[in-house]
């Protein structure tokens, strides 16, 4: 009888452990930018981290506020960036970087505020007031930095996303994998022109690309621009528009030749393109930083995450690898759902 009294307390006490180890971790569900909006809204969730313009729009409405933003947990992060499958043509990759290239420079000019906050609201269907708030925060490139690039690349490999290695793709190292996968030679060619010439334009590629993008996302801005702006028709290239959830699904669209090229976070396109061999290469940079967590009233700091729950796009996105050095910094558990 004391044996089954104590075996009883012992398991009454490792179901409250479990409870407290629970409370002590934070719950991490997977949403769509937009449900997690709404489920801030309803209470469902206590918090976010996604991509502009949803952090702003959440804080506009009076639904929560900005714990943090990407600048503050890894200050001039790489973000976004444009990817070609491999058989796209030189010459069409000119066009497309060109094309994009001088979207980002007319965005980053002032004296294009106005028209482009208005193509901001046509691209995301956001208010005014909501995309001037979120473009304080966002830092439109036309490369990213490599250094800083090879730190997700790093995340991924510690965080346990990469179940494969580059030598399994055949490359004999990492430094030769990421010289072929984040190429600028493109860029480089495209910024040369440039340089000496403003006014130049590569050579008319008449041909029908399929360019994917993810929904309502404010860092791919310099997508929208480049169609308003006729850069694509400038250089005869007729623009199939692809959009997506979040960047993982948007590597499946590469995957299984929904798309030629796309813009989406520079985490799941190394993901994918290591595990699953799609074999894509980074041709240009699209923003730095621009994701934020945003939470309910009441939570002020990271520490008060702890027995929350806070929604992420998906795993091996760029905002679960930011989320992910937030619990690694603070000594947070995350709890998958």
């Amino acid at each position: 009888m004391k044996f089954k009294i104590a075996l009883l307390m012992l398991i009454i006490a490792v179901i409250a452990l479990s409870g407290c180890v629970q409370e002590s971790g934070v719950k991490v569900v997977k949403l769509s930018p937009r449900d997690m909006v709404e489920q801030l809204k309803l209470g469902e969730i206590d918090g976010f981290i996604a991509w502009e313009p949803f952090p702003s729009e959440a804080v506009v409405n009076g639904y929560g506020k900005i714990l943090a933003t990407s600048h503050d947990i890894w200050p001039n992060h790489p973000c976004c960036v444009v990817a070609a499958r491999e058989n796209v043509k030189r010459d069409v990759l000119i066009a497309v970087v060109w094309a994009h290239v001088k979207a980002t420079r007319f965005i980053n000019d002032k004296k294009n505020y106005d028209k482009v906050v208005n193509y901001a609201v046509e691209f995301t269907g956001e208010n005014r007031s909501v995309i001037k708030e979120a473009l304080k925060r966002i830092k439109y490139v036309e490369f990213p930095n490599k250094k800083e690039f090879r730190r997700y690349y790093e995340e991924l490999k510690e965080n346990g996303y990469l179940t494969k290695d580059v030598k399994d793709l055949g490359y004999k190292s990492e430094d030769e994998f990421f010289k072929d996968f984040l190429n600028d030679s493109i860029y480089r060619y495209v910024a040369d022109h440039l340089a000496k010439n403003p006014n130049w334009m590569p050579k008319k590629v008449n041909v029908t690309l399929r360019i994917g993008y993810l929904t309502a996302d404010l860092h791919q801005l310099a997508f929208y621009v480049a169609l308003k702006e006729g850069y694509y028709r400038d250089v005869g290239i007729n623009v199939v528009k692809k959009e997506y959830a979040n960047g993982v699904f948007e590597m499946e669209g590469f995957k299984h030749n929904e798309i030629d090229v796309g813009y989406l976070g520079c985490a799941p396109a190394t993901l994918k393109r290591i595990n699953d061999n799609v074999k894509i290469r980074i041709i240009a940079g699209v923003n730095n930083e621009g994701s934020a967590i945003v939470v309910r009233k009441g939570i002020n700091s990271f520490e008060d995450l702890k027995g929350k729950k806070i929604a992420i796009p998906g795993y091996g996105t760029v905002q679960d690898i930011l989320l992910r050095i937030v619990a690694k910094k603070y000594h947070l558990r995350l709890i998958s759902d």
